[in-house]
C-alpha cells in the first residue's frame, strides 16, 4: 500500500471516530497562518479545548503537519546522515570513543555501526558546555548540532501518521492505543538511526518493520504474567498455526508432521509443547452476561488457601531446621522413618538393617529424637 493511500485511509478513520479536526483549519501546516488562526480563535473555542482528550489533542496537532515528498524525504535523510558523520568526526577529534555513541543490539551500518542519536546530542552538548574547544570548532559544532536536531525532528514528525496506521492493526484491550503509538514512535526513532539512504529504498518502507517490531514487543510484554522470550513466542505461534492447518486438512497433528510443516527440530517442538499455557484470571467471565466466572466452575481441590499454604511452608522449614540440629544417627532415623529425604518412609526393621542396628535400637533412637524435638519446640 502506498504512503498516500495510508494517509487518506487514516484521515477517513479519524473523521469516522470524531478525532480529526473538522474544517479547513486542521489542514493548515504549522507556520505563520496557523499561528494567526490560533490567535484569532473565538473565546468559546478556546474554552472548549481543555475538554479534549490527550489523544484528540495529539491527533489535532499531528494532522496539521505537512508530509514529505519522496524527493524531500531522500534529501532530508541524506543531510541527516551527513550531519551525523560530521558531528561524530568532531567528537572523535576531542577524544570521544565511538563505542560511547553506539546503539545496543543493532546491525552494523557499514564498518562503523549504528549510533544512538540521543548519545550523540548529549556528548555534543557536554563538549560545548566544557568550553575546551576552539571558537571555530565550537561554532561549527553548534551549527551542525542545530541543523541535525531540526532535520531529525522534521523526519520524525512527518512519519507519525505512519505509526498510527501501523498501530491500528495491533489494537489490543490489554494495551491502551496511545501506548501502542508511543511504542511505535520509539521504533520510528530507531529506524532513523539505522536507515542508509544509499540503499535506494524509501525511508517509510524501512521504518515500517521497526515500528511494527516495537509494537509487537510491547504486546508481548503485556501478554502474560510470566514473559517468554521473543523467539519462544514466535516458535509457539508457528507451531499452533501448523496444528490448525493440519487439522483443517484432516491430517493428524503429530510432532513429526508439525516439524515438517514448521521446519523446526523435533526436540524443539516437544520441549515447547510442554510449556504451561497462558495464565488467566479466575474472575474472567465465562458468559456474555458476565453472571458467572471461571472461579464458579473451578474444582474444590484447585482452590488453595493462601494463608494455610504459607503456614505449612513455615512449619516445614522450622521442622527441617530442628531436625538438622539433632545428632547424626537420630537425624538419619527420622529422615528414613518419615521420608523427609525421599518420598518413601521405612519401618524400624529396614532402618536397623541400613544402619547395622537392631530393630529395638532403631526404635530407641527414634524415641530419643522425638523427645529432643519436643524440647526444641517449646
Amino acid at each position: 500500500m502506498s504512503r498516500e493511500n495510508i494517509d487518506s485511509r487514516d484521515e477517513a478513520w479519524l473523521k469516522d471516530t470524531g478525532e480529526l479536526v473538522s474544517g479547513p483549519e486542521s489542514e493548515k501546516p504549522l507556520g505563520g497562518d496557523a499561528a494567526e488562526t490560533e490567535q484569532t480563535q473565538a473565546p468559546a473555542e478556546r474554552a472548549a479545548e481543555p475538554s479534549s482528550t490527550p489523544m484528540q489533542n495529539y491527533l489535532k496537532h499531528l494532522y496539521r503537519l505537512d508530509l514529505l515528498t519522496p524527493e524531500e524525504e531522500h534529501t532530508t535523510t541524506c543531510l541527516l546522515r551527513e550531519l551525523e558523520d560530521k558531528i561524530i568526526a568532531l567528537l572523535q577529534k576531542r577524544g570521544v570513543e565511538l563505542v560511547d555513541l553506539r546503539s545496543e543490539g543493532v546491525e552494523q551500518r557499514g564498518s562503523t555501526g549504528a549510533y544512538d542519536h540521543g548519545l550523540i546530542i548529549a556528548q555534543a552538548e557536554t563538549l560545548l558546555e566544557q568550553g575546551k574547544i576552539s571558537q571555530r570548532d565550537r561554532t561549527a559544532l553548534r551549527n551542525q548540532l542545530r541543523r541535525f536536531q531540526q532535520q531529525r525532528k522534521r523526519l520524525i514528525q512527518c512519519n507519525l501518521r505512519l505509526v498510527i496506521a501501523i498501530a491500528k492493526r495491533f489494537r489490543n484491550p490489554a494495551v491502551p492505543f496511545i501506548d501502542l503509538i508511543q511504542e511505535g514512535n520509539v521504533g520510528l526513532m530507531k529506524a532513523i538511526e539505522r536507515f542508509k539512504p544509499q540503499m535506494g529504498y524509501r525511508f517509510s518502507t524501512y521504518a515500517y518493520w521497526w515500528i511494527q517490531q516495537e509494537i509487537q514487543l510491547a504486546l508481548r510484554r503485556n501478554d502474560d504474567i510470566v514473559r517468554q522470550p521473543a523467539n519462544v513466542q514466535d516458535d509457539l505461534r508457528a507451531i499452533y498455526r501448523a496444528i490448525s492447518e493440519l487439522r483443517a486438512k484432516g491430517a493428524a497433528a503429530t510432532d513429526e508432521h508439525i516439524a515438517v510443516q514448521t521446519g523446526l527440530d523435533l526436540e524443539r517442538i516437544q520441549s515447547l509443547l510442554k510449556l504451561p499455557g497462558p495464565t488467566g484470571s479466575l474472575d474472567d467471565p465465562v458468559a456474555e452476561d458476565q453472571s458467572s466466572t471461571k472461579l464458579d466452575y473451578a474444582p474444590a481441590d484447585e482452590i488453595y488457601n493462601t494463608d494455610e499454604l504459607v503456614t505449612n511452608q513455615e512449619l516445614a522449614q522450622r521442622l527441617r531446621e530442628a531436625v538438622d540440629r539433632l545428632p547424626p544417627r537420630q537425624r538419619t532415623v527420622l529422615n528414613l522413618r518419615y521420608g523427609l529425604i525421599s518420598d518413601r518412609d521405612c519401618s524400624f526393621r529396614v532402618i536397623g538393617e541400613q544402619l547395622g542396628l537392631s530393630q529395638e535400637r532403631a526404635r530407641q533412637l527414634h524415641s530419643d529424637a522425638i523427645r529432643q524435638l519436643r524440647r526444641q519446640w517449646r
